[in-house]
């Protein structure tokens, strides 16, 4: 699938070449006359801080920039305003009349006495009066026959706790295009991490330990037992593994964020790439055991290979272009209607995972309950146990996702924004801890394949396939009942 190889690769490429910071940095941006121009971040004072902090340590938006009119545009007099709103006060900026919202203050609106505009803010942005916080204003004015360029540097307070808009507007038709150079800077409290950002770096740090923890038994479990260890436990400690990278990977770029004000366009590309490694896998060690494979026969037919390759490969992409549009989202506003447009494709894989899934399972229990192999029935009914308990929460936390997204304003929730992307990690690392530990080497392990090929011959009774398998797996039934 070429074509869609090349769509996750300009979706890195795209990543990479917009990956931000809360440093922000103009080179020549123009301000247009009569556009308005906003950035917004969430930003938590002191003492609403999550983490203990210096008691010298402040919430601030610093500016330090230059503007640049036309030379043309000298003779006659300009200004640029910044604004800095609470979100709670943002949608009073402007005014509403019975046509649309209107955000500058000109001469045709001075008859119609709207709030915030009058003679004094002729030529400015439309503020309503006495809001709650402030909303924080800075002019930056031109004198007629001036110099064309004006340094600015200026810092704006936060108050309180909050999503908070930064605007630039250009509202006096003399004014005419302005271009701006240098920095703007959104510091919290401990560090440039946006406050929505702030509980992925506790989140990763303790997948990290999580996965090590994991690893380092299922290591020693697989070196104990290394002679009987089957294809499919290979493949889990691969997943165990990459679980352990990625969130190593988010957990440092998170950091380094939080430290600098940039992001590593390495740590997220790489840490992008194994997200969609890890969960691809992960549900392709799913359904090629719920296929029978390491349970029922010792490998796939090559037409199943084929399949399970080439959903595998489709997935990983589509999953790669989601993962790229999420961490670009984290750093600039992308409309609801975007996202979903790429999340699309990766819950519709989602959902033909779980009904192929679904449909091997059901199969295969229904295979082995006809043939009286009492051990694998037990494995694939716990395997459905997993799987519908997953299932079942998923579907819950994603509807609570939509409904909570569709009912409630985002910067009204920007503080636990964090938990319906983190909440699926937390998801895929229990599940392969319980697949892990259905799956976890013994001495018996390799019996259950072996029962497979002795309980199917065909110049043997049922009965007899039943006593044998039985014999062969006794160890193993043990370590079953021992779960129970």
């Amino acid at each position: 699938p070429m074509p869609v190889f090349r769509i996750a690769l300009f979706g890195l490429l795209f990543l990479i070449q917009n990956i931000q910071s809360y440093i922000y940095t103009y080179n020549n941006e123009t301000l247009k006359l009569g556009h308005l121009e906003y950035r917004r971040v969430a930003l938590y004072t002191p003492k609403d801080s999550p983490v203990a902090v210096d008691e010298k340590a402040e919430a601030f938006i610093s500016i330090d920039v230059q503007l640049s009119r036309e030379d043309s545009k000298l003779e006659k007099v300009g200004i640029i305003q910044m604004t800095v709103s609470h979100s709670s006060t943002f949608d009073e900026i402007g005014s509403d009349t019975n046509v649309h919202k209107h955000f500058c203050c000109t001469q045709d609106l001075l008859p119609l006495a709207l709030p915030g505009c009058n003679l004094d803010t002729l030529g400015k942005l439309i503020i309503q009066p006495e809001t709650n916080p402030p909303i924080q204003t800075f002019d930056i004015n031109w004198s007629a026959n001036s110099q064309a360029t004006i340094p600015v540097s200026h810092k704006f307070s936060i108050p309180i706790s909050g999503r908070y808009y930064l605007m630039f507007s250009s509202c006096l038709n003399s004014t005419g295009d302005v271009l701006m150079t240098g920095n703007i800077v959104w510091m919290n409290p401990f560090g440039y991490l946006p406050a929505e950002l702030y509980y992925f770096i506790p989140l990763f740090g303790y997948l990290t330990i999580a996965y090590a923890i994991v690893g380092v038994i299922w290591g020693i479990m697989c070196l104990y037992y290394y002679q009987d260890l089957l294809q499919i436990q290979h493949f889990v400690t691969i997943v165990i593994i990459l679980g352990l990278l990625e969130s190593a990977t988010w957990y440092i770029d998170y950091q380094q964020f939080n430290q600098t004000g940039k992001r590593s366009i390495t740590a997220v590309v790489t840490a992008v790439i194994l997200s969609s490694v890890k969960r691809t896998l992960s549900r392709l060690l799913v359904l090629i055991v719920c296929m029978g494979y390491g349970v029922m026969k010792p490998s796939l037919s090559s037409s199943e290979k084929q399949k399970v390759i080439c959903l595998g490969v489709v997935y990983f992409i589509f999953s790669t272009v989601c993962d790229v549009m999420s961490s670009y989202s984290q750093m600039t506003h992308v409309m609801q209607h975007i996202r979903a447009f790429f999340l699309f494709p990766v819950a519709a894989l989602d959902s033909l995972f779980f009904l192929w899934i679904l449909q091997e399972i059901s199969s295969n229990i229904q295979t082995l309950t006809v043939s009286k192999q009492q051990i694998k029935l037990s494995v694939y009914k716990r395997f459905w146990q997993i799987f519908s308990v997953t299932a079942i929460f998923s579907v819950g936390w994603a509807s609570y996702q939509v409904f909570v997204t569709a009912r409630v304003n985002e910067d009204d929730r920007w503080e636990d924004l964090w938990a319906f992307d983190g909440m699926w990690y937390i998801v895929y690392f229990l599940v392969l801890v319980a697949i892990a530990v259905l799956l976890r080497p013994h001495e018996n392990a390799s019996a259950i394949i072996h029962s497979e090929e002795i309980g199917t011959r065909e110049d043997e009774s049922d009965e007899s396939d039943e006593g044998v398998e039985m014999a062969a797996l006794r160890g193993s039934q043990q370590d079953i009942d021992e779960d129970n």
